[in-house]
C-alpha cells in the first residue's frame, strides 16, 4: 500500500484532496488502526501522509529531525505495534537531510552546536559508517545508512518488539526519499 500511494503521489493520482472533516466517522473516532508506523524526519518537505498518498488513522508518524529515536519515539513505535497491532515500521530518511549534513560536519571537524547534540550524536557513527562504503554520493550514504541503522536499532534492541517480530506479526524496514523526485526507495536490510 505504500509503495502503492508513492506511485500515486509520483504520477498526480493521488486522492488526498478528497480527504475531508467528514471522514472522522464514527469507526476512526471509535480508534485508530494504522497499516504502518512512519518514522521519519521533521523536514516539513518529507509528510508521510502525502508521500504514500495515504488518508486520517491509516498511518502512526513519529517524527524529529534526522528521524531518530529517542525513548519517547521508540516508546511511541511500541505503542503502536503493541497496543494498535501496526504491522510495519518504516523508517523514512531523505536526500538533503540537514541533520545528516550537520553531523557530517561535526565529523569533518565543525564545533557541535551544544543545543543539537541530542540530535545529531546518534547520526554521527552513520556517517562515519557510510564513509567507509563505497558509494557515488557521501551524503545519500549517510542517509541510507542512518535509516538502515535506526531500523537495525529497534529490531534488535528493543525487547518489547522481540515477540511481535519472531513470530512474524511486525516487520522493520528502512527507506529513504529522494528529495527532487518525491520517490520512497526501500533500502535492502
Amino acid at each position: 500500500m505504500l509503495k502503492d500511494g508513492n506511485h500515486a503521489f509520483l504520477t498526480g493520482h493521488g486522492v488526498l484532496e478528497q480527504v475531508s472533516a467528514d471522514d472522522l466517522d464514527e469507526d476512526l473516532q471509535a480508534g485508530q488502526r494504522p497499516f504502518a508506523v512512519v518514522v521519519g524526519c521533521a523536514d516539513s518537505r518529507t509528510p508521510p501522509t502525502i508521500l504514500f498518498n495515504q488518508g486520517l488513522g491509516r498511518l502512526f508518524i513519529v517524527r524529529v529531525a534526522g528521524n531518530t529515536l529517542d525513548r519517547r519515539g521508540v516508546a511511541s513505535v511500541v505503542y503502536a505495534v503493541k497496543h494498535l497491532k501496526t504491522p510495519l515500521v518504516v523508517v523514512l530518511g531523505h536526500t538533503g537531510c540537514g541533520a545528516v549534513s550537520a553531523a557530517a560536519s561535526v565529523v569533518d571537524g565543525a564545533t557541535m552546536d551544544p543545543a543539537l547534540e541530542d540530535m545529531l550524536t546518534p547520526i554521527i557513527p552513520a556517517v562515519i559508517a557510510a564513509r567507509t562504503q563505497p558509494h557515488a554520493d557521501p551524503a545519500v550514504a549517510a542517509v541510507e545508512e542512518n535509516a538502515r541503522r535506526v531500523a537495525y536499532r529497534l529490531r534488535t534492541l528493543e525487547n518489547a518488539l522481540d515477540e511481535p517480530l519472531a513470530s512474524g506479526r511486525l516487520k522493520i524496514v528502512a527507506a529513504v526519499k529522494d528529495l527532487r523526485t518525491g520517490e520512497v526507495r526501500f533500502l535492502d536490510q
